[in-house]
C-alpha cells in the first residue's frame, strides 16, 4: 500500500532540543503507536523516520510476510559435510 500524505509542520523548541509534532492522520496511516521507537536518519535534506520493529512483533508470521511461492528458491547444495558439522545418518 503506497499512501501519500503531505503535511506542513513547524519545528518547535522542546527544552534543549527541537521537535516536530506528527499529525494524527500520518501516525494512523503509518500504523505508529505512542512511545514507539523510531530510527531518525538524514538523506540529503530529507529527515526520515523509520519504525523500529519491536521484538513483540518479531514473529515467524512477520518474518515470512514477504515470502511468496514466486520468490522461494529451492534447496541449496553446499557440498559434503566437513568438520564438526558432520551428522551420522
Amino acid at each position: 500500500m503506497n499512501i501519500n500524505i503531505v503535511a506542513t509542520q513547524s519545528l518547535q523548541k522542546w527544552g534543549n532540543s527541537s521537535g516536530v509534532r506528527l499529525p494524527k492522520r500520518i501516525i494512523k496511516a503509518a500504523n505508529l503507536k505512542d512511545k514507539q521507537l523510531l530510527t531518525v536518519s538524514l538523506k540529503g535534506q530529507s529527515i526520515i523516520l523509520t519504525p523500529v520493529m519491536s521484538l513483540d512483533n518479531f514473529t515467524l508470521k512477520t518474518m515470512l510476510k514477504g515470502v511468496t511461492p514466486k520468490n522461494v528458491h529451492s534447496e541449496i547444495d553446499w557440498g559434503p559435510d566437513v568438520g564438526a558439522e558432520i551428522i551420522d545418518d
